[in-house]
């Protein structure tokens, strides 16, 4: 295995994403991220609904002044009743209205992911060039990898996508479980290099690329293997990114917060955590990267 010296996170990696809070913010100006809920099917919305509430509030908890989820009408019980923190934005109509509601919403960064199952190709690819015309941060994961997988060419520079290793074999037809290290660092890079994005391939070595720029982060406990973590990891790599205006940089801060917050609760609790053990971790981890600018 390839020697990782040099390439392991660190907390450096935080306080170069971090921006400063100014003293007279407010909270358009703290990053803004809109988190895109939607499915065609109800039968599961409470279940969507917390995984997009995970990302909303791991957003915030990231400093983010002001975070949108935008879902149809009938996920907004479901969405407030988890949490009043984050505004809703109704998804209505056909894919023009779509695209339409979602440039009306003010964002610096979008995540699409969490909780979605059947989103359209044609939305889809309507949402991202709308996003890359903008220039803005675009965070795939979960249900839509398995949608980009079938269209590669819809992928961007400006999109950081977060596979884990199953999901990584969905978009490459390449099966990482059981490889060391340098196989997938391989194999990140090479995805990278071949479809001009930020990669983070999730796993107990987690592995952030943007092509060129390496970093791999270990985990020192499994503490982060159970569902709902991988949205909050989007939530607080959307965040980052809404603040900051290096993919690369962002993505690796989000990694390192996250599995700085799963330490401290393997501490506590062992491996007997909720992804919102998590969000509630972050103001520990994050407080001493604090800095508030006049």
């Amino acid at each position: 295995m390839q020697s990782l010296k040099g390439i392991l996170t660190a907390d450096k990696d935080i306080r170069k994403a971090t921006k400063p809070v100014g003293l007279h913010s407010y909270k358009y100006s703290r990053g803004r991220v809109l988190i895109i809920a939607d499915s065609r099917e109800w039968r599961g919305a409470a279940v969507m609904a917390a995984y997009a509430a995970n990302n909303a509030i791991a957003a915030l908890r990231t400093v983010s002044g002001f975070v949108t989820v935008a879902a149809p009408k009938g996920l907004f019980q479901a969405l407030s009743d988890l949490s009043p923190v984050f505004v809703l934005k109704e998804l209505t109509g056909n894919e023009s209205d779509y695209v339409k509601t979602i440039e009306g919403i003010r964002h610096d960064a979008i995540v699409m992911g969490p909780g979605i199952q059947k989103l359209q190709m044609a939305l889809l690819e309507r949402l991202v060039r709308a996003e890359e015309r903008a220039g803005k941060p675009i965070i795939i994961d979960a249900g839509v990898i398995g949608l980009v997988s079938k269209k590669k060419s819809i992928i961007t520079r400006n999109m950081i996508l977060t596979p884990h290793d199953g999901e990584f074999k969905t978009l490459t037809g390449i099966e990482l479980e059981g490889r060391d290290t340098a196989d997938r660092i391989g194999a990140a890079r090479n995805f990278s290099n071949k479809h001009g994005c930020t990669l983070v391939l999730k796993g107990h070595e987690t592995i952030i690329t943007d092509g060129t720029r390496l970093k791999v982060n270990i985990a020192k406990s499994p503490a982060l293997a159970t569902m709902g973590t991988g949205d909050v990891l989007a939530g607080i790599i959307a965040s980052y990114a809404a603040q900051h205006n290096d993919l690369f940089e962002s993505a690796v801060a989000g990694v390192r917060a996250h599995s700085l917050a799963g330490d401290i609760l393997s501490k506590e609790k062992g491996v007997h955590i909720l992804a919102t053990d998590i969000i509630g971790a972050l103001p520990r981890v994050l407080k001493k990267f604090d800095r508030i600018s006049r």
